[in-house]
C-alpha cells in the first residue's frame, strides 16, 4: 500500500511540477490545471515597465521578484530597500545586498522567466543533493528512499508546498542551513557549518532558529577543551555573515534597518505568533528555547544527538517568529526528515511515534487551506504551538537513543 501510494503521490508531483515550471517559464497559465490549488492562489506578475522589459508579465514566483528587478539596478539598492519603487508591487526589499550582487551577475542575465525557473530548479537540487548527503552521513540509507518520497509529496502534492514553488520562495535554502547546520554539529564537521552559514545568509529569518541550536549546542559541552571546539563552530558562522555584510555594508545598513523596522512596526499578518501574544514577547522566544533546551541537555546526559524532539518543536515555533509568515514556509521543516528517521533508529515505541507525529503535523499544516477560513489564523496558531508543546514534552520522557556504533 505505502509503493502504490508512493507512485500515485510521484505521479500527480511530476504532473504539477511540469506545470507549474511551464507556467512559470512562458506565463501560458498552464499551473491552473495542478492539483490541489497553491495555498493563496496565483499572484502574477502585473503589468509594468521594467515586468514588460523582462519579459515578466503574467509569470509567477512573485517572492523571486523582491530579488529579481532590484539586482537589475544594483547601484540603486539603497532606495530601494527604502521604498520598494523597483518592486513590481511597491515592496522594499529584505534581502541582503550580496543576494542582490549574486543575482545580478548570474540569474539576472536571463529573462523573468527563465530567471525564476532557474532559481527554483538550483534551490531544490541543492537541497537534494544534502538531503542525499545527510543520509550517508547519519548511515540511515535504508531509509533514504521514504525521505524521498516524503519530500516530493510534501513539496508538489500539498498547498503549502505548491504555495512555496508557485511564489518562488527561499524555503528550501532555510532547510539547508537548518540541516546542514544541525548535522555538522552532531557529527563534528565544520564544513557543514560553513556551507550552513552560506545558506543561512540568503534569508535572514532563518538566523533565530540558528542562533537556538548553536547556542544549546555550546551549552552541551562536557569540558573547556569541547568548549573551545564548539566556539569554533560559532565562530565559523559570525565570520561569514560578517564577511558577506561588510562586502557592500553601505547597502547593508538599510536592508539592516529596514528587516528591524518590519519585524518591530509592521502589523503580523498569516501565520505570526504576534497576532497572539506582544511583539517583544514573541521575539524573546528564542531566549526561552534555549532555555528549554538546556533542561533537554540535563535530561539526556548533554547529548546533543538526542534532542531532535526539541529541534523540532522549536522548529514549528520558529516559523510563528516572523511579523510577516505564511504557510508557505512550512518546506523548511524537511530538514528534520534525516534527524527524525536517525533518532527513530532508538529503542522503545516513544521513537517510532515521535515520526508519525511529525509527518503527520506537516501533512496537515500543509493543508490548512481547507480549514483556515473556517477557523481562523489564531485557531491554526494554537495548533503550532500544541504541536511544539508535544514534541519538546516527548523530550523529556524519551528513552534515549541506542548507541548503535556498539
Amino acid at each position: 500500500m505505502l509503493v502504490i501510494l508512493s507512485v500515485a503521490g510521484g505521479m500527480i508531483a511530476v504532473v504539477n511540477l511540469f506545470l507549474l515550471s511551464k507556467d512559470m517559464l512562458f506565463g501560458d497559465f498552464s499551473a491552473e490545471g495542478i492539483f490541489p490549488r497553491p495555498m493563496y492562489g496565483f499572484f502574477r506578475v502585473p503589468d509594468r515597465p521594467n515586468t514588460i522589459e523582462q519579459n515578466a508579465v503574467n509569470r509567477l514566483a512573485a517572492d523571486y521578484a523582491q530579488v529579481y528587478f532590484p539586482a537589475l539596478e544594483f547601484s540603486s539598492l539603497t532606495k530601494n530597500y527604502e521604498t520598494g519603487y523597483l518592486d513590481p508591487w511597491g515592496r522594499p526589499s529584505r534581502y541582503a545586498p550580496f543576494i542582490h550582487y549574486v543575482c545580478a551577475v548570474s540569474f539576472c542575465k536571463l529573462d523573468y522567466g527563465q530567471a525564476s525557473l532557474l532559481h527554483m530548479l538550483v534551490q531544490t537540487g541543492l537541497f537534494f543533493f544534502f538531503f542525499v548527503m545527510t543520509f550517508k552521513i547519519l548511515k540511515i540509507e535504508s531509509d533514504l528512499w521514504m525521505g524521498l518520497a516524503a519530500t516530493m509529496l510534501f513539496l508538489f502534492v500539498t498547498p503549502a508546498g505548491l504555495s512555496w514553488f508557485e511564489r518562488g520562495q527561499f524555503s528550501l535554502y532555510v532547510a539547508l542551513a537548518y540541516l546542514l547546520l544541525m548535522v555538522g554539529l552532531m557529527k563534528d564537521k565544520p564544513v557543514l557549518v560553513f556551507i550552513s552559514a552560506l545558506f543561512a545568509y540568503v534569508k535572514w529569518t532563518s538566523l533565530p532558529f540558528l542562533l537556538v541550536v548553536m547556542a544549546v549546542h555550546w551549552l552541551s559541552a562536557k569540558d573547556a577543551r569541547e568548549r573551545l571546539r564548539f566556539t569554533r563552530s560559532a565562530l565559523i558562522y559570525l565570520l561569514v555573515l560578517l564577511t558577506l555584510s561588510l562586502a557592500f555594508r553601505s547597502r547593508f545598513i538599510h536592508f539592516f534597518e529596514g528587516i528591524y523596522m518590519q519585524e518591530a512596526n509592521v502589523e503580523a499578518v498569516g501565520i505570526a505568533l504576534a497576532q497572539l501574544l506582544p511583539t517583544a514577547v514573541v521575539k524573546g522566544l528564542p531566549i526561552l528555547l534555549v532555555g528549554v533546551g538546556y533542561l533537554s541537555l540535563r535530561k539526556s546526559g548533554r547529548n546533543f544527538e538526542q534532542l531532535p524532539p526539541f529541534l523540532i518543536g522549536s522548529g514549528i515555533l520558529m516559523l510563528t517568529y516572523p511579523t510577516v509568515a505564511f504557510e508557505y514556509n512550512i518546506p523548511n521543516l524537511l530538514c528534520f526528515i534525516p534527524l527524525v528517521f536517525y533518532w527513530a533508529k532508538g529503542s522503545g515505541t516513544l521513537h517510532a511515534v515521535v515520526r508519525i507525529l511529525f509527518f503527520g503535523f506537516v501533512f496537515l499544516a500543509s493543508c490548512t487551506v481547507y480549514v483556515g477560513s473556517a477557523v481562523g489564523a489564531g485557531f491554526i496558531l494554537l495548533g503550532y504551538l500544541a504541536a511544539a508543546g508535544v514534541f519538546m514534552g516527548m523530550q523529556f520522557t524519551g528513552e534515549g537513543m541506542v548507541n548503535r556504533e556498539l
